[in-house]
């Protein structure tokens, strides 16, 4: 890889991670760009919440408060026995060379990113050291990422309904639906059989069912999945008497919702910026033009100039309103 190359795929691993989103909603994305500077086979991420991660590699077992899994993908190492969502150690076993890094703290461990070769030659010290790089990246998303339902914008990429009984049983279940659920329960480390509702829907049927009861809780949730955002809302779909085995039907609208700054983000690789270019024109497309850039970009007014005119150019617009245009398709409020 020349060395414009990799500065520029650094560059866009920095900016994609300072958007303000959630690891788990940039990891696949993000991990493109890290098998770019560090050729890897596969890779592994877990985010954790109060549990170490020894504790999660050592001995499989995930409680709770594992946020998100993304494991290499199954049957990589030539077999399909082993699921690697579940046995990391496996997967690392079975690999010919491993390169680990946590993020966060000793006192406050953020999780574990690991890379692995099932062959050629083995990591290097460059690699540890760009692993590195990428970890102090990674940490800066998870320290500043803002809550999905703190009102982002975002493009919906798929929408899906089922119905449920208010005991959680399924009573429709769309291909969608299905679809979106599977992934949530692949990186929760659970299954989904498809006969009753995970306990993320659960808690919306819930939140319709006693909603009375406890006006505070919302039918309605966000949940980071890789790549975007699960929005769900419950309602009523039926009313009047029940009887008692299968109770009012609850149906359940999800989204999957690809938030702006992501949206943007892969909008600026269909051209060749320079990193700074890229960088104006992502916060300017977030809204705020270059003002916007100026305040989070060290440059004099002279580059930014210049940046702003090559990135008009190269997008072939003429105004910060025909960028905008391009950048920002029709948009879902989160």
């Amino acid at each position: 890889m020349s060395r414009k190359k990799n500065s520029r795929q650094w560059a866009r691993l920095r900016i994609l991670c300072s958007g303000g989103l959630h690891l788990m909603t940039l990891i696949p994305d993000a991990l493109e760009l890290v098998r770019e500077l560090i050729p890897n086979s596969a890779s592994q991420l877990y985010l954790l919440a109060g549990q170490a991660p020894e504790e999660v590699l050592e001995t499989g077992v995930h409680e709770a408060n594992v946020l998100g899994v993304l494991p290499p993908p199954n049957g990589y190492f030539y077999g399909d026995s082993v699921d690697f969502g579940v046995r990391p150690s496996e997967a690392k076993a079975r690999a010919q060379h491993v390169l680990e890094v946590r993020l966060g703290s000793a006192a406050n461990p953020l999780g574990t990113l690991t890379l692995l070769r099932d062959s050629g030659a083995a990591f290097d010290q460059d690699d540890e050291e760009d692993l590195g790089r990428v970890a102090n990246y990674f940490d800066y998303a998870l320290r500043n990422a803002a809550s999905a339902g703190t009102g982002l914008l975002g493009v919906i990429e798929d929408e899906a309904m089922l119905l449920a009984t208010t005991s959680g049983d399924i009573l429709f279940l769309s291909d969608s639906a299905g679809a979106l659920l599977d992934q949530l329960a692949s990186q929760e480390q659970q299954v989904f059989d498809r006969r009753t509702l995970p306990p993320f829907c659960l808690r919306l049927v819930e939140s319709v069912v006693f909603g009375e009861r406890y006006p505070w809780r919302l039918p309605a949730g966000t949940l980071e999945l890789a790549g975007g955002v699960l929005e769900a809302r419950a309602q009523w779909m039926s009313a009047g008497s029940h009887d008692a085995v299968h109770g009012r039907t609850v149906g359940i609208f999800l989204k999957f919702v690809v938030p702006m700054p992501l949206r943007i983000w892969r909008a600026l690789g269909s051209v060749e910026l320079s990193p700074q270019q890229m960088e104006v024109a992502f916060w300017m497309g977030l809204g705020g033009g270059r003002e916007a850039a100026r305040s989070r970009m060290d440059v004099s007014d002279a580059v930014l100039r210049d940046c702003v005119k090559a990135v008009y150019e190269k997008f072939g617009c003429t105004s910060e309103a025909g960028l905008l245009a391009i950048l920002r398709p029709a948009i879902s409020r989160m």
